[in-house]
């Protein structure tokens, strides 16, 4: 299709390609300035089994850290299934409770969220506030720290954690700016919806609109045309 062709085309369907994507991005900015904004806080983590003969006690030293370095794996494998459980959440709400901040367990459990890198384990938490969410991912270091194995049906301990990055703000969530960005891409969407149904409509219109379009249809060369009548 030559470029004449899709100029005939915005102009025939201008009206569609201009208003579906302002409509779709005018009430996706609507809708959105609805939500309250939340606030992201997260801590990188270095989470390792701890030593079960911390004394060097046993005739074969190295066997601690061998058993320390095998076990941690599956540890970690199963730390984000742990962090996002009702469990965790309960303990981590009352931690929280206990800094003088209110928080449902529930809405606890659906911000904590966990990534295994490695050894290294990222914690975010999503709350209303700031210092609701800096108190939570705080919180879930500590209850790692304290409660460990209990996770998992053991004694609590059991986990040496060392703290990479401290807890800290990393974003907003449903901010002003992230309002607009996804306001602007889904225009960007309704823009692409609208030229492809113009597009279908005209594949689909077998009605003859021009010479330039007979002559393809043909293959002949138009020598005149009727002109339409006022």
């Amino acid at each position: 299709m030559q470029l004449r062709a899709y100029l005939v085309l915005l102009r025939r369907f201008w009206p569609m390609i201009l208003l579906l994507p302002l409509v779709t991005g005018g009430l996706s900015f609507g809708l959105s300035l609805r939500q309250p904004t939340r606030y992201q806080a997260s801590v990188r983590l270095m989470i390792a089994r701890s030593l079960i003969d911390a004394g060097h006690a046993a005739s074969m030293p190295d066997f601690n850290d061998n058993y320390s370095w095998s076990t941690t794996e599956f540890i970690l494998d199963d730390l984000p299934q742990v962090i996002g459980s009702t469990a965790f959440a309960t303990d981590v709400q009352s931690a929280v409770a206990a800094t003088g901040l209110s928080v449902d367990p529930a809405a606890v459990q659906g911000g904590l969220r966990a990534e295994v890198l490695h050894r290294e384990l990222y914690i975010t938490a999503v709350a209303d506030t700031p210092d609701l969410a800096l108190a939570i991912t705080q919180s879930a270091v500590g209850m790692l720290q304290s409660h460990g194995l209990s996770y998992w049906g053991r004694s609590p301990g059991g986990l040496d954690v060392a703290t990479l990055d401290p807890p800290q703000l990393t974003g907003t969530i449903g901010g002003m700016a992230n309002k607009l960005t996804n306001a602007a891409m889904r225009a960007v969407l309704g823009l692409a919806v609208a030229l492809g149904l113009a597009l279908l409509i005209t594949y689909l219109d077998d009605r003859l609109r021009s010479p330039t379009q007979a002559e393809q249809w043909i293959g002949a060369r138009v020598l005149a045309s009727i002109p339409k009548e006022e």
